[in-house]
């Protein structure tokens, strides 16, 4: 009976689990299965700044990069930091592709200031004027550097100061005495040419020009380095004067022989490898990947001065870096994005992580490092030294002058200056006519 009674039972059982099964059949709805990647997937932010590849801060800036990804959890920060010639060409083309970085470093000048003209950099101002303790960080004299129009648009932790860099051991070795003016300069390039020794580091680029530019500087002094044009849209004489300057150390044998190919990178190792006996180069020459920081046998000097030349002796090109960092209004107006930018760039330029850029390296910083500070360096101690003396702290020659005549004109064209097949005369027309068409575009843009 009991047996019977389990078996009935058992049944039942088996019937009511064949019509829950059929019920839940015909009753059916698609199902979709979230991948657990979705729910860990982090919120990406892109950097970009020249600080990329064989450049001094690279290391340093994705140790910080590092750091933050293990802090913040949820963010994967891309550094894509170039170095080079290359960097301002990729960073205009991905904000005309509509590619724009969140975060990146830029320094002053017209590219800056045409990116806050057509809305693509982001005002931090009221950010800024609402927490006034990150404001205060900030050298007060800088914040004219990253303001349009009473408006604040980047942050500025990186100083920087352009020299003559010397190879004080071949100086010695072949009793050249350290030139202070035009004539002395002439002279250590005759000598060392004499001896096999490549006088100046020098190649057709951007930043192979800061020998121009320090002529130039030299020449007509902060006036009209820092006005480029008179009223009647001419550039000032200085201008066509250092090309001359150029052409005449050019035919003196001061370059390499190969100056118009050579990159950037080799340029400088021609300097670093005692290969060349001089470089005008910017403070970013000390530091990782490049010049020891606590090298002996170089020196730092002031450019020498010029034939009648405005600039004071102890004069220098100096100024904020590529070290200003920006965010892309495209991230700003993206409510998630600012949020995760806003604390990226607040720990960019907080005290302990602007000390590891500043530490066995060139870098000048804008802000108080407090007990952060690194300890000083033989280079360091040489860079600020020259920045202490100086008389006349003079903005980048290039900051003045539209980036991209400076870039596809000027220098694209030294080679024909120095060859002589284009007079300085020539050139600067060009420049000054080029510079008009430039205005009538913004006229028609605005």
């Amino acid at each position: 009976m009991c047996k019977r009674y389990i078996i009935a039972l058992a049944s039942i059982i088996l019937c009511l689990i064949f019509v829950w099964t059929y019920f839940l059949m015909s009753n059916h709805k698609t199902v979709e299965i979230t991948p657990m990647a979705v729910f860990n997937q982090k919120e990406q932010i892109t950097f970009m700044s020249s600080w990329g590849a064989y450049d001094s801060r690279a290391a340093k800036i994705k140790k910080i990069f590092n750091q933050l990804d293990e802090r913040y959890g949820y963010l994967d920060i891309e550094d894509a930091s170039i170095a080079g010639a290359e960097f301002l060409f990729i960073l205009k083309t991905d904000f005309a592709n509509g590619n724009d970085p969140n975060i990146f470093g830029l320094w002053p000048g017209s590219d800056f200031n045409l990116l806050v003209e057509e809305g693509k950099v982001a005002d931090l101002t009221d950010l800024l004027m609402n927490n006034p303790s990150w404001y205060s960080l900030f050298k007060e004299t800088t914040w004219d550097t990253v303001t349009v129009d009473e408006r604040i648009y980047g942050l500025p932790i990186e100083l920087i100061y352009e020299g003559l860099f010397i190879n004080r051991d071949l100086f010695e070795a072949y009793q050249v005495k350290i030139p202070t003016n035009y004539e002395e300069l002439l002279e250590a390039i005759k000598i060392f040419r004499a001896n096999n020794i490549i006088p100046i580091a020098y190649n057709q680029t951007a930043e192979g020009s800061y020998i121009y530019q320090n002529m130039v500087m030299k020449l007509g002094g902060k006036e009209d380095v820092e006005n480029p044009f008179d009223e009647d849209g001419k550039l000032k004489p200085c201008f066509c004067e250092g090309m001359y300057y150029m052409k005449e150390l050019y035919e003196l044998g001061a370059f390499p022989t190969n100056w118009y190919s050579l990159d950037d990178k080799s340029r400088n190792e021609l300097f670093l490898d005692k290969k060349a006996a001089m470089i005008v180069q910017g403070s970013w020459l000390i530091g990782e990947n490049v010049l020891d920081s606590n090298d002996i046998t170089v020196e730092v000097v002031p450019f020498p001065d010029m034939p009648n030349g405005k600039a004071d002796s102890t004069a220098i090109i100096y100024g904020c870096g590529n070290g200003i960092f920006h965010m892309s209004s495209a991230a700003w107006e993206d409510t998630r994005l600012r949020d995760h930018c806003i604390t990226i760039l607040k720990e960019l330029t907080s005290p302990s992580n602007v000390a590891i850029l500043a530490e066995d390296a060139g870098f000048i910083s804008n802000i108080d490092l407090g007990q952060y500070a690194p300890e000083e360096t033989i280079m360091g101690k040489k860079g600020d030294d020259l920045i202490a003396r100086s008389n006349e702290l003079v903005g980048a020659v290039d900051w003045y002058i539209n980036r991209n005549i400076w870039e596809n004109l000027i220098i694209k064209k030294f080679s024909s200056i120095l060859r002589g097949t284009l007079t300085p005369e020539a050139l600067c027309k060009q420049v000054e006519e080029a510079m008009i068409q430039q205005k009538a575009i913004g006229e028609i843009t605005k």
